[in-house]
């Protein structure tokens, strides 16, 4: 096996302080609350921290969370009790999560990778824009790639013969899937790698940690109203007929293998160099492929946990159905980037017959693309190109009683802004005057949807509230307006409160 020399390990060090300095370069380069799914996780991590459950407590009347697992708001509790509504401190726990990973890659890819190789592997993970990009922000995406690396790499240690590394790397997979509900597949894995290498007696041991586990969750989800599993994620990825499965199988398919899967590994082309020069893109996109498809088949051995875990992943990824939000995104690949940019480098490594030269002048020109994504992002972050949110919330969160209720047209991502109670524009053509004193609203924000690129064009709901409010001077006073960015705020002064 190859080992790991101390010059390797400088390198990794080198890999992290560049990861580091790209990482806080774009530190501010998404807004909080823009991605949604992070302003989500800041509120139940702020429920779980006060004592009130698992619930979305932005909402006047709280909602219980049937969706989201607990595992990434439960990490974050503890800081959104030492640090309240600095959100900062939560991008920063996931930054430290994401550099720890980088040596876990290298860790982990040193037994499957020889020199120079398994360098050039650590480089190009620890330089990856969308992986940097997402190590700023508090999404789950780095957390549940530290944890998942950990667990495969403390299950090498188990091979020499000590069961309490294998509990640990159980246990682990186990609270992997707690934060996403894609970890199935690492859980689901583990049982099936330790069955084809009949390992039966580790196999047992892990089958009760999983038990167990499955247990509590299935008690956890339905004591909340949900599902055994995931309400969202069984209804996004197992509903609709086999026929309509298959559509959304090869749908999903064609977006990633297409588009998306070789951008994410090597982002040289943008959206209007595609469209320009679709030819030369065709042709990288495919000999990206062919080369992480090279790596696949010429890889030894050929049965071990990370090969099923990557193939049950891609495929519970290619079952993923939200045309609301969509379902092919880059994002949901950043947790096998690692094993994907493992095989593209042992499919080059086969195709040059080991001639480490070229690996070493292919990998320098990636690692230039990597390093000018990032900076090009910092220059042009994507916050410039997305709806403010903060236009008009940050008036509020600084004037506003502590106890105002604030009528938004996005109630989640709001609130890290609003920084009060959220509350969504009546639906249903219900009426809204009735609505406003029902709910017990104090202020009232008018702004364009969230959505990329950003547009001043209210939506049509509440483009007609608008009209009513400024229709009724008395008892809506507007205490701020943005001409520029069509967005004002209206404090409700009339009615018995």
């Amino acid at each position: 096996m190859p080992q790991t020399h101390l010059p390797s390990k400088y390198i990794t060090a080198v890999c992290i302080v560049l990861s580091a300095v790209l990482a806080l370069l774009r530190f501010d380069s998404l807004q909080i609350g823009t991605s949604y799914d992070d302003a989500h996780y800041i509120i139940l991590a702020e429920s779980l921290a006060g004592g009130q459950g698992y619930q979305l407590i932005n909402f006047p009347r709280p909602q219980i969370e049937r969706n989201f697992p607990p595992g990434w708001p439960l990490l974050l509790a503890p800081f959104t009790l030492a640090f309240p509504k600095n959100y900062d401190a939560l991008k920063i726990v996931s930054l430290i999560l994401w550099l720890a990973s980088i040596p876990l890659v290298h860790k982990f890819s040193s037994k499957r990778i020889a020199s120079p190789h398994l360098e050039i592997l650590t480089a190009l993970v620890a330089l990856n824009p969308l992986m940097i990009g997402s190590s700023v922000t508090v999404m789950s995406e780095s957390a549940y790639l530290f944890f998942t690396l950990l667990a495969l790499t403390l299950f090498d240690k188990s091979e020499e013969g000590n069961a309490g590394w294998l509990i640990c790397a159980a246990v682990l997979a186990f609270y992997s899937q707690q934060i996403r509900a894609i970890g199935i597949a690492l859980t689901l894995s583990l049982s099936v790698i330790l069955l084809l290498s009949r390992r039966f007696r580790d196999f047992g041991v892990v089958a009760v940690i999983l038990i167990i586990g499955f247990a509590f969750q299935s008690w956890f989800n339905l004591g909340n109203g949900g599902s055994l599993f995931s309400s969202g994620y069984e209804t996004q990825a197992l509903s609709g007929s086999l026929a309509e499965k298959a559509y959304r199988f090869w749908s999903n398919a064609s977006g990633y293998f297409n588009e998306v899967l070789a951008g994410s590994l090597i982002p040289a082309f943008g959206a209007r160099l595609e469209n320009t020069i679709g030819f030369v893109f065709s042709a990288f996109n495919f000999v990206v492929l062919a080369l992480v498809l090279t790596g696949m088949l010429t890889w030894k051995p050929k049965l071990e946990w990370a090969q099923i875990y990557l193939a049950v992943y891609l495929a519970g990824v290619l079952t993923f159905w939200n045309p609301q939000v969509g379902s092919v995104k880059a994002r949901f690949l950043i947790p096998i980037l690692p094993f994907l940019y493992l095989h593209f480098l042992n499919g080059l490594k086969w195709l040059t017959k080991g001639n480490s030269r070229i690996a070493l002048g292919v990998s320098a020109v990636i690692a230039i693309i990597l390093i000018a994504r990032n900076l090009q992002d910092w220059r042009s972050p994507v916050r410039l190109q997305t709806t403010d949110l903060s236009i008009g919330a940050s008036w509020i969160a600084e004037n506003a009683p502590p106890g105002a209720i604030v009528m938004v047209n996005e109630p989640v991502p709001a609130y890290a802004h609003v920084k009060r109670l959220t509350i969504n524009f009546p639906k249903n053509d219900r009426d809204l005057e009735k609505y406003i004193e029902n709910q017990g609203i104090d202020y009232i924000v008018i702004a364009p949807p969230l959505q990329s690129p950003r547009s001043s064009k209210l939506d049509k709901n509440v483009a007609e509230t608008l009209a009513f409010l400024r229709s009724s001077p008395k008892e809506y006073r507007i205490v701020f307006e943005d001409e520029k960015n069509n967005t004002s705020v209206f404090e409700y002064t009339g009615g018995a409160k």
